[in-house]
């Protein structure tokens, strides 16, 4: 039987990465340390994982083919400069996934997430405060359980869109200039919404969706029937709960519209949470979390209508 292992790759290696242009691409082979230690063994699993900000990141899996503990004899087999390390491991043939360096688990999942400690009981993920995840505590090489195995492949599973890649990475993003939407942009996402027909089933769909994700992993899930609240769903896990804004698109880009309310609570909401459900009319949705720094951070936003009233002379 298999064994499941992460190891952690810094804020810093992935920005490099990142740099380099390599989103998209299999990994080739990890570079790294504490491989043999840890007892990784070939048709073992590994995920490689990251955090940034205090969200869990989830950046790519393979299945290991051999275990080497030489530079010189790794750099003779892969076709491509690496960096030093003790210790490396290659892929089986085809089980290297493409790497993402702003994959974000949601918190109902990392919530799921078990580490195995020395003597094989799963433990849960150490906490750095109410919505943070202590990044200390997932440093080096981890094992975990088959449960959470299953839980990182979902996520892998599901469509993903990296940022562009002529777009600064988010980790820099006070460095950053902020691109605006332009105007034909802005008519282009403005016309896809236009069809109210489609927009009715693609919010039922994506409502339908979210709550049936939340539920799967153990939340109550609330309706909030107040429009002046300005978000769709109460979820509550334990001591943890969340605003849900629920948005839905039939297409697979990452675009959604805000009311003024919901932008709001994007702002000044801790537990604002944002789920988008692309592809929602389609047989295989996909759905993506953002808090609110995340919009500021990963999106560029520009308003989309005016509400005008006639001013009273008198």
């Amino acid at each position: 039987m298999p064994r499941y292992f992460t190891v952690f790759w810094s804020d810093t290696v992935c920005e490099e990465r990142y740099r380099a242009g390599v989103s998209g691409e299999a990994l080739s082979v990890i570079p790294g340390e504490g491989f043999t230690e840890a007892g990784i063994a070939n048709g073992d699993v590994m995920y490689v994982i990251s955090a940034y900000d205090g969200q869990f990141l989830l950046v790519a899996r393979l299945v290991v083919e051999r275990l080497i503990d030489s530079y010189e004899a790794t750099q003779n087999l892969i076709d491509e400069e690496i960096e030093i390390a003790s210790e490396y491991l290659l892929p089986q043939m085809g089980t290297a996934t493409p790497q993402y360096f702003t994959r974000q688990l949601r918190w109902e999942e990392v919530g799921d997430l078990r580490l195995l400690s020395g003597d094989g009981t799963p433990k849960p993920l150490k906490f750095a405060g109410d919505e943070a995840i202590d990044e200390e505590a997932l440093r080096g090489v981890r094992e975990v359980t088959e449960s959470s195995a299953m839980l990182f492949d979902e996520a892998i599973a599901q469509p993903f869109h990296e940022h562009p890649a002529d777009v600064e990475h988010h980790h820099h993003e006070d460095e950053r200039e902020e691109e605006e939407i332009d105007d034909e942009d802005l008519a282009a996402i403005a016309l896809s919404f236009a069809d109210e027909d489609v927009n009715i089933r693609t919010r039922e769909a994506a409502r339908e969706f979210v709550v049936s994700a939340f539920e799967e992993r153990g939340w109550t899930v609330m309706p909030v029937h107040d429009i002046g609240e300005g978000f769709d769903l109460h979820c509550i896990l334990g001591d943890d709960h969340l605003h849900v804004v629920v948005k839905g698109t039939p297409h697979d880009t990452l675009e959604f519209t805000l009311s003024e309310l919901e932008y709001v609570r994007a702002e000044h909401d801790e537990h604002f949470a944002l789920c988008l459900v692309t592809g929602a009319l389609s047989g295989k949705p996909a759905l993506s979390t953002f808090n609110g720094d995340d919009l500021y951070d990963l999106f560029d936003a520009r308003p989309l209508r005016w509400a005008f009233r006639y001013r009273d002379e008198d």
